[in-house]
């Protein structure tokens, strides 16, 4: 199996309701990918899902977290590997991970975290409800979180956004058994940033 591109090593810990994370920086061989190293970010988010304590609910909020954490930073990481060609791999790891740190101990000041109510999404009427997300780049994350969390291997067809009754965004799902739909509640995010979040809702 090829190494991961960085490793990162948790300390881990639930008190009072609080969660604080550290990660530390190794060497990364240079072969490895932009790509590869995000992969091993989210694959180590899981990992806190499983050893992080306290209730579910805690534990898929800050697996959320960490995952968002990931993909804000990855974006830094794609634009150092691109725009400094003679820079170490090293150097951009390192700033991944300054990034990661950062992105993560702010989000955790911020109350609440990003969790689910509601019903299992089969209808308009058991819509699951995506609480507590402060715009779109957390809450359509956040979907695709709830689906690999109850449905894994489950892959998304395509998405509406359905305005009547409230808000809601509607996904089509290609599964073993065929086409299976999902209503997510969207409208606490949604109401945050108005019109404007649509165009991240929208179908890519």
């Amino acid at each position: 199996m090829m190494k991961f591109f960085l490793r990162i090593g948790f300390l881990l810990w639930a008190f009072g309701g609080v969660f604080a994370a550290r990660a530390t920086p190794i060497d990364a061989p240079p072969t490895l990918t932009v790509g590869q190293m995000h992969g091993s970010c989210q694959k180590t988010c899981w990992t806190v899902r499983e050893g992080a304590k306290g209730s579910e609910s805690l534990r898929d909020s800050l697996t959320l977290t960490c995952l968002n954490a990931c993909f804000k930073c990855f974006l830094q990481l794609r634009s150092c590997s691109q725009s400094s060609a003679d820079s170490a791999p090293s150097e951009c790891a390192a700033a991944f991970l300054q990034c990661y740190k950062q992105s993560f101990a702010e989000r955790l000041k911020s109350k609440p975290l990003v969790s689910f109510d509601g019903g299992d999404g089969h209808s308009r009427e058991m819509a699951v409800k995506i609480v507590g997300a402060v715009n779109s780049l957390e809450g359509v994350p956040a979907e695709d979180f709830w689906i690999q969390l109850k449905h894994p291997g489950w892959r998304k067809k395509e998405r509406r956004f359905v305005k009547e009754g409230g808000m809601y965004d509607v996904i089509v799902y290609d599964t073993p058994n065929g086409p299976q739909t999902v209503w997510f509640d969207v409208k606490d995010f949604y109401v945050k940033n108005g019109e404007e979040d649509l165009r991240l809702l929208a179908p890519k």
